[in-house]
């Protein structure tokens, strides 16, 4: 009985938790070329977006998977985040430039503007409420 309890507990408590949490479902557009990976960066703070320190959530994802079935970020808290994205073609893990000019593309939620330097995040934020998903399109530049 007491076995029963416990795992009906944890049951509970999974579930519970899991239906108050957001979910990103981001397609990206444009991809110029079918090798390499997408790397991405979430965030939720303006103050060090889209520096590599303040991802909260970061990875690559390889582009035939990122075609086949886009890129989804779960167990999200409710909060506003911005998702910074780049095409590493040659797989370097690193995102190229030459005299400060990008040579792999790139892209931002809310396809926000870039002039001169990366957007604002409050540009890019969504807002992703307890259980909802939000379903966002980049396309790279």
């Amino acid at each position: 009985m007491k076995i029963k309890t416990i795992i009906l507990t944890f049951l509970f408590l999974i579930f519970y938790t899991n239906s108050f949490a957001g979910k990103l479902k981001i397609k990206i557009s444009n991809i110029k070329e079918k090798k390499g990976a997408i790397h991405y960066g979430i965030y939720n703070s303006p103050n060090d977006f889209p520096d590599e320190k303040g991802k909260i959530i970061g990875g690559y994802i390889e582009v035939s998977e990122v075609l086949k079935n886009g890129l989804v970020i779960q167990n999200l808290d409710e909060a506003y985040y911005a998702v910074a994205i780049f095409h590493d073609k040659n797989s370097n893990n690193e995102f190229d430039s030459f005299l400060a000019i990008p040579t792999e593309r790139y892209g931002f939620s809310r396809n926000a503007p870039v002039f001169l330097g990366p957007p604002k995040f409050e540009d890019a934020s969504v807002f992703v409420g307890a259980s909802q998903e939000i379903e966002l399109n980049i396309e790279l530049r």
